[in-house]
């Protein structure tokens, strides 16, 4: 089994088994590219032979996916071992084992001695202390290896990659050397005289991978992979709605049930118990049903996730051909993972459940023979997207259609506000209070009184969502009842902007600083000092965020890594930060009284200006989820501009 390990760094979770939840030892991976510890995958793979679950494989036991035995079917004692050992997290293991604790010299071992290590090869990966070293550097084979001074990989000094070198999944043990064009895949010395020897464009796999993690390519499929995870989760959000929306229906149900029980006589009990029965019978069939879809869909979204990781992690730690070989894996994985989600997402019905009052209730003792008729109805989810008409409108080039300008604060003020549950909310800053509004905010339909000044708005879950104040902290506030939940007091944290990263961790900023904070315990988590002007902040994924850094400039950060920073002439006092339903980015720009549209990679799309949205000076945008709607606020007046983009 693997060996526990303290989660340090960014991506522990990639380097940890699902299976026994702790570190890798021999990482094996799957087709579907999931890895386990080859101890773990064997004993699940002989348990499933024990319960006579296998006939010609097993499945994964993350996504389920059937695993194909081969020619060792008869043999499951030896499966776990013929899997490719997935050497790109071997080498991700190695890294963290250096830079974690006292490195011994392998060879010293050996011959069962301690000594401690002063380098380390990349080619061999192996640790060598001064004398084992110079012998090292006397044989031919390996007179040229290159070797990294350990100390300084410890300390941070002298960024590395432990391992230089690629073994060949068609034949182990041997290195990958080369790189066919022509099928796209990397090749031994055997790979290439064998199978690709009549190929033409058969090149150095240096050669092949020179620029791979900079190019456009590895970029989109990371963009590509992120835009899944997205579309993944807005489904998944919508299933947990339709769940929501159920229980409500329910529940109002067995309130006009309960009501009619009251105006009549005790003849009512036995048929309400009938429907009560039927209705919770119902219920139960529709959650079952709902949640098999969700589970389907996060075990998707999981494994989505995974490879975005590794991406990311190759991307950031990997050597050039790592992130070629991980690249080759996933890129076919995305487009057989897309027609799995079309044909689920496809059988896919909107469920609801409604209530049909039986014939005159005047009547009812004499003639009713129930309380009425419980129907399921369904309606598909056609697409991905959830929305056919998203489809069709082109982001970076639609026009802008103003909806509804709302009057949030009542002449002047500065608001902040967010889509939840198909309506609006807004902080009026002003007056101390959150407003609710119907979702074309034509009508205002209820309002909670806070102790302190909001600032901005998120969405913690579906029907919470979390209120920044000065002075005051965090209001976590029902948004479905209008009451307030919790008061999170952070005495000496900046708050104004913020933003959820997951429903437990939320980023809050104000003035120079960041601070990553624990929602449950009100722990700092991290912190970080900007240049100033740090507003607002937009948490993008569990390693990405982007804020504004200055009077002119916002930042997108990846992990510890500046992505990019953005900047115009035309840019002054950036505030809200706003991600449209398939990854643009929009700033709202208060001095230079516009929007600027710009790429996941910080390139400017188009500058809209502020009257194109019916306000004067932009402070915060968002979007609805799945939707090519949008809210706008202004800093001076106190409105707020409901819009759409729409095709030309």
């Amino acid at each position: 089994m693997a060996t526990p390990t303290k989660d340090t760094g960014h991506f522990d979770d990639l380097l940890t088994c699902t299976i026994c939840l702790e570190t890798f030892k021999v990482p094996k991976y799957l087709p579907c590219l999931h890895t386990f510890c080859e101890t773990c995958i064997d004993t699940y793979i002989s348990s499933s032979v024990g319960k006579g679950k296998i006939t010609e494989g097993f499945t994964c036991p993350v996504c389920r996916k059937v695993v194909s035995a081969g020619a060792t079917l008869e043999k499951p004692e030896l499966w776990a071992a013929t899997l490719p050992t997935n050497h790109f997290v071997a080498s991700m293991l190695d890294k963290q084992a250096i830079q974690k604790a006292v490195k011994l010299c392998d060879s010293c071992q050996l011959n069962k001695e301690s000594t401690k290590a002063k380098s380390w090869c990349t080619i061999c990966e192996e640790a060598f202390c001064e004398q084992c070293e110079k012998y090292h550097k006397n044989f031919k084979m390996s007179a040229r290896h290159k070797l990294l001074n350990i100390e300084e990989m410890q300390s941070g000094v002298t960024p590395f990659k432990v391992c230089e070198v690629q073994n060949c999944e068609e034949h182990p043990g041997k290195i990958v050397e080369f790189y066919c064009l022509d099928h796209s895949q990397p090749c031994c010395t055997s790979c290439a005289t064998l199978t690709h020897r009549k190929c033409e464009n058969v090149t150095s796999i240096q050669k092949a991978a020179s620029g791979i993690k900079q190019s456009k390519k590895a970029s989109d499929l990371s963009q590509k992979l992120r835009e899944h995870v997205i579309q993944l989760g807005d489904i998944i959000d919508d299933r947990n709605k339709n769940l929501a929306d159920v229980e409500i229906s329910t529940g109002e149900i067995k309130t006009t049930v309960t009501n009619i029980k009251t105006e009549i006589s005790t003849h009512i009990d036995r048929i309400e118990e009938i429907l009560t029965t039927e209705l919770t019978s119902t219920k139960k069939k529709v959650e079952i049903e709902v949640k098999d879809e969700v589970g389907v869909l996060s075990s998707y979204r999981s494994a989505v996730k995974k490879w975005k990781t590794v991406i990311d992690s190759v991307l950031e730690h990997g050597t050039e051909e790592q992130c070629l070989m991980e690249m080759n894996k996933i890129e076919p994985k995305i487009l057989e993972l897309e027609q799995e989600i079309k044909l689920v997402v496809k059988k896919i019905k909107h469920v609801s459940v409604a209530f049909s009052p039986s014939s005159p209730i005047t009547d009812f003792i004499r003639n009713a023979k129930s309380f009425g008729n419980i129907k399921i109805d369904k309606s598909s989810v056609s697409s991905l997207s959830c929305n056919l008409e998203i489809d069709k409108v082109d982001f970076r080039t639609g026009s802008i259609n103003i909806l509804q300008v709302i009057d949030v604060c009542n002449g002047a003020g500065s608001a902040s506000g967010i889509f939840v549950q198909n309506l609006l909310l807004f902080t009026v800053r002003e007056r101390n209070k959150v407003v609710k509004y119907n979702n074309d905010g034509q009508s205002l339909l209820s309002e909670l009184a806070l102790p302190g000044a909001p600032g901005d708005i998120a969405v913690v879950t579906q029907f919470k969502v979390a209120v920044s104040s000065r002075g005051q902290g965090v209001c976590i506030v029902d948004s479905n009842k209008m009451t307030l939940l919790q008061t999170l007091n952070l005495p000496g944290i900046p708050v104004y902007g913020i933003s959820f990263v997951n429903e437990e961790l939320f980023i809050t900023c104000d003035s120079s600083t960041l601070t990553w904070i624990n929602l449950s315990s009100g722990q700092t988590i991290n912190q970080r000092t900007t240049n100033g002007g740090s507003y607002f902040v937009l948490s993008l994924s569990q390693t990405d965020y982007m804020y504004v850094d200055s009077t002119s400039s916002v930042d997108y950060v990846v992990g510890n890594k500046n992505k990019f920073t953005y900047t115009n002439s035309d840019f002054d006092y950036p505030r809200g930060i706003g991600i449209d339903c398939i990854g643009n980015l929009y700033i709202a720009t208060n001095g230079s009284r516009n929007i600027h549209q710009i790429t996941n990679g910080g390139e400017l799309i188009r500058k809209i200006p502020a009257s194109t949205v019916g306000i004067e000076k932009p402070w915060t945008i968002r979007f609805a989820p799945r939707s090519n709607k949008f809210i706008v606020t202004c800093n001076s007046s106190g409105k707020a501009a409901l819009c759409e983009i729409v095709s030309k």
